[in-house]
């Protein structure tokens, strides 16, 4: 088999130019890759615990511990006391999240369509369906 052919290569190199791409786009907002996807993931479901932002966005816990505490300084996101249970803390946007939501909601839908631009229609159900299957 040729290199070329190899899946691990092929997957690493459309990997590395579509975190590229993103990356020349959110480097404005002085964002991380991993920050900008965490804080798109809390802006789609906020009040999250730590573990399930991590299992949301396919992290470690200690990962996105360290992204957090990176994000809180800068006014990213907040941590709240679980009303329920005051020993958990739940993800919320911070003040600089809140105040960039709809740039950063923009342009990752912006970035994402040029890649799935790509496909025809029955094209991009057919990828969806493929990457959930190498994910299993």
């Amino acid at each position: 088999m040729p290199f070329q052919d190899c899946i691990c290569f092929r997957l690493g190199k459309a990997a590395r130019k579509v975190t590229k791409a993103y990356r020349d786009e959110i480097g404005e907002y002085g964002l991380t890759h991993g920050q900008f996807f965490l804080i798109v993931a809390i802006m789609e479901d906020e009040g999250l615990l730590p573990s399930e932002l991590a299992e949301k966005t396919a992290q470690d816990r200690p990962t996105i511990t360290g992204l957090l505490d990176r994000m809180e300084k800068g006014g990213w996101v907040e941590r709240k006391a679980d009303p329920k249970d005051r020993r958990s803390l739940r993800i919320y946007l911070g003040p600089r999240g809140n105040e960039l939501r709809q740039p950063l909601l923009k342009l990752f839908e912006e970035t994402n369509q040029k890649f799935i631009d790509r496909f025809s229609e029955k094209e991009w159900r057919l990828m969806q369906s493929f990457l959930v299957r190498l994910e299993q």
